[in-house]
């Protein structure tokens, strides 16, 4: 056994040693204002607040409010990795103050705002003023800061008027969350009215309202607003750069991306990795591959952001097996990077690929988000994966509180491609929240099945409930009207297009007037039109006419659009198809056999098309001729069979040409 004496003397060492934190105990023996103050200042974790919260509340110190504000204090001021837990102490600490002071209200309420509870924020906001407590320059500019996050515009705009009542509109760090609002809200013209009325300004608020002009894409006005702080002797960071080359990516402006990439080179900036993301995403959404990939690989710190930045590159190149070379090399992924290679897939048309990612995503346990669930979704409606549509639609239903409009819409163009018309339309119907793609969307697949009266009377709902219909709204009605056959109704919203509803006519508007004139029989009006067209005809209109032709056995008319057809692209497989469909309408027996004969020996054929047929729960897609299937051989020998039994049966006519004649 040790001796006491050893025992003593090792206690008292530990008592001595000055990396031990005093006990608990301590705290209430020498309870004095000043050093618990300081002992809540050092405090890093919430387990040794929490303790000496409770030895205050028991041993009464706890009564002097600036015990209690530091107390608050360090709770707010934990690191993130302390959460919600902190924020939660914090808030049961604060609600347990009978009389709360402006500094407990503004500590807390910049707690909830970066803690991401902006709603909680506001109430508190709220709640400071019925107490008849003002908020000043540090509490507004949190307040406007979580009406942004929680978009709340009103409460945003009542803040808006007590800044200028308090007389805090001077203010540079309460002006610059205005204007954050506002860029954020939309509201530019607000935005830059109050950016215009600014005594005083900094460069965060040129960034705020240079950002905002970045966001709408606005490359010149952001442009010019550079030049413009340029002049007033403000020197533009980090984020300036960022927001301009933002602007660069959303307009696709290359060549002022690459004179302020020639500025930073020049002006000596510092390229660190957030500001080389932004060079390869400009470089990569402008089209210019080569550069986007030189930054990259100049970059010496690379994350997520800057390989996915890459991905989308190639995919905008549509180079789609770069793109999954570079997505299957990436060293780390994120929801972003699964988004963009499926994404990349569907807009290429590889929707089967697309969704083979999605299943491979989910089986390494990543959750799909909006983002995914919406390419997915347009994906199913372009093959007509009904199946996996549906498995969407339940996902959707179990796991995500109130979708998106964005998502509900995808649903309902999914279900309309996909030939459930009428479950589209009950999705629509129970819609909380729609928008103009939401109408665009249940018209357009209306018309796709044909049901062009419907159509037009969604349209009068559309217009009945104050949506401003745009050019896709016409597009779909249109082609709605034209293969209903509704002349009168197609002719009718063609010039209240640009009369009633000031909609810019575009081709796509006036191929279905071509399409609608041709198929009742007014070529010679369908040729008007056209010759009226402000804009040059394209391969679309002409092959509406020559359709039209075709159907009313119009040959003169017919070769004038022909010829026009040549000019345009040449001698093509497709071309020469319709050519010689429209000689076998008219009769004209030889001149198609010519045909025939000539595109024999320049080998040119139709692209192929494709058919798809859902088979327990699997999509087969095939063509005429097509040999691609791997069970090709036995569904030949089973059709040969199933021909062989029929003429057994004397159910196929002998003459296969008098069948022919009869279609």
């Amino acid at each position: 056994m040790k001796s006491p004496s050893f025992r003593k003397k090792k206690k008292k060492r530990a008592q001595a040693s000055p990396s031990m934190p005093p006990p608990a105990a301590a705290v209430a023996s020498r309870h004095t204002t000043p050093s618990l103050l300081k002992l809540l200042r050092q405090c890093r974790s919430i387990q040794r607040l929490n303790q000496i919260h409770a030895l205050l509340l028991v041993h009464g110190s706890f009564s002097a409010a600036a015990v209690a504000s530091q107390l608050l204090a360090s709770y707010c001021a934990l690191p993130a990795a302390a959460g919600h837990a902190a924020l939660r102490h914090a808030r049961r600490l604060f609600d347990g103050i009978h009389e709360p002071d402006r500094f407990m209200y503004n500590t807390v309420i910049r707690a909830c705002c970066d803690g991401s509870c902006p709603q909680e924020a506001l109430r508190l906001h709220r709640s400071m003023l019925e107490r008849g407590i003002l908020p000043n320059e540090f509490t507004l500019p949190f307040v406007l800061k979580a009406c942004t996050r929680a978009r709340a515009w009103g409460h945003a705009r009542a803040a808006h008027g007590v800044v200028v009542k308090l007389g805090f509109a001077g203010q540079v760090f309460v002006g610059n969350a205005l204007l954050h609002f506002y860029a954020s809200a939309g509201s530019l013209a607000d935005s830059r009215r109050f950016f215009d009325e600014m005594v005083e300004r900094n460069v965060v608020s040129w960034n705020s309202m240079i950002g905002g002009y970045a966001q709408e894409g606005d490359t010149r006005e952001a442009r010019v607003l550079f030049g413009e702080m340029r002049r007033q002797g403000f020197v533009e960071d980090e984020f300036t750069l960022v927001n301009l080359l933002l602007a660069c990516s959303q307009e696709g402006n290359l060549e002022f991306g690459r004179l302020l990439h020639c500025h930073m080179l020049v002006s000596g900036s510092q390229v660190d990795l957030i500001l080389g993301n932004a060079l390869v995403d400009m470089y990569g959404k402008c089209g210019d591959l080569l550069m986007a990939l030189r930054c990259f690989e100049m970059m010496p710190l690379k994350n997520v952001v800057s390989w996915t930045s890459m991905l989308c590159a190639w995919a905008k190149h549509g180079s789609v097996d770069a793109a999954r070379d570079w997505f299957d090399q990436m060293p780390e992924r994120n929801i972003v990077s699964w988004n963009a290679m499926i994404s990349c897939y569907v807009q290429c048309g590889q929707c089967r690929e697309a969704l083979d990612l999605y299943n491979s995503m989910q089986s390494q346990g990543v959750a799909p988000d909006e983002v995914t669930l919406v390419a997915v979704l347009s994906a199913c409606g372009q093959i007509g994966d009904l199946t996996f549509g549906k498995m969407m639609h339940l996902y959707i239903r179990d796991k995500i509180n109130n979708p998106d409009v964005s998502l509900v819409n995808s649903l309902v163009d999914m279900y309309a491609k996909c030939g459930q018309v009428d479950t589209a339309i009950s999705l629509f119907s129970k819609m909380c929240h729609k928008n103009v793609v939401s109408w665009n969307v249940i018209i357009g697949g209306l018309a796709m099945h044909g049901r062009a009266l419907d159509s037009v009377m969604f349209f009068r709902s559309m217009v009945r409930d104050s949506f401003s219909p745009d050019e896709i709204t016409f597009v779909a009605l249109l082609s709605a009207c034209s293969h209903g056959g509704l002349l009168e109704a197609g002719q009718h919203y063609f010039e209240a297009m640009r009369h009633v509803y000031s909609v810019k006519y575009e081709l796509e508007h006036y191929a279905c007037m071509v399409d609608l004139l041709g198929r009742r029989g007014y070529l010679e009006k369908a040729v008007c039109l056209i010759k009226e067209m402000p804009m040059k005809p394209d391969v679309v209109v002409w092959g509406a006419l020559l359709g039209a032709c075709r159907i009313h056995g119009s040959v003169e008319i017919g070769r004038q659009v022909i010829k026009q057809l040549l000019e345009l692209e040449g001698i093509s497989g497709g071309l020469l198809v319709l050519i010689s469909n429209l000689l076998y309408e008219t009769h004209r027996w030889e001149d198609m056999k010519r045909l025939r004969k000539l595109m024999k020996e320049w080998g040119a054929r139709k692209d192929m098309g494709i058919s798809s047929i859902e088979v327990n729960n699997s999509i087969h897609e095939f063509g005429v001729e097509d040999i691609r299937h791997e069970s090709s051989s036995a569904i030949y020998t089973a059709v040969d069979h199933l021909s062989c039994h029929l003429i057994s049966l004397h159910v196929l006519p002998v003459d296969l040409e008098e069948l022919c004649v009869v279609e």
